[in-house]
């Protein structure tokens, strides 16, 4: 009997055949999951980002009343403290402070810092955003 007339495949060469599709799959299976991930870690952080601007600009369109009576010269003011966002996973925390604190050459009440940070859940953990930036009192 001459075995290199007989055509098909042996039993070994499907296994290796089957053992190489298997890995392939498995490592384009991990590469899109590894994608995906990262993709939503993206959106949701540059979503948490844009919900920052957004606080940021709001309290320099309101920064008039941070710096009239008591506001004037609070050293500490809370403008939200972890509050949801408009039926949204993301949270925002806003904090006005004296930049007289931080700067000892700084005039009191003329110069506040605005501090606000942005939170969501993503994959069990609690990541956020935190932006600032300075708002001072008009002449």
């Amino acid at each position: 009997m001459n075995f290199k007339s007989q055509k098909g495949f042996t039993g070994a060469d499907v296994t290796v055949a089957v053992l190489i599709v298997t890995i392939f799959a498995g490592i384009i299976a991990s590469l899109y999951g590894n994608y995906s991930t990262t993709s939503k870690q993206i959106e949701r952080k540059s979503e948490a980002s844009n919900y920052a601007i957004e606080t940021i600009e709001q309290i320099k369109s309101e920064s008039e009343k941070y710096f009239t009576g008591d506001n004037e010269t609070n050293e500490e003011i809370t403008v939200y403290n972890n509050e949801q966002i408009d039926n949204t996973p993301y949270s925002r925390t806003a904090i006005i402070e004296d930049y007289k604190k931080s700067n000892q050459e700084a005039k009191a009440g003329v110069v506040k810092e605005v501090r606000v940070r942005v939170s969501y859940k993503i994959k069990n953990k609690v990541e956020s955003v935190e932006l600032s930036t300075v708002i001072h009192k008009e002449d």
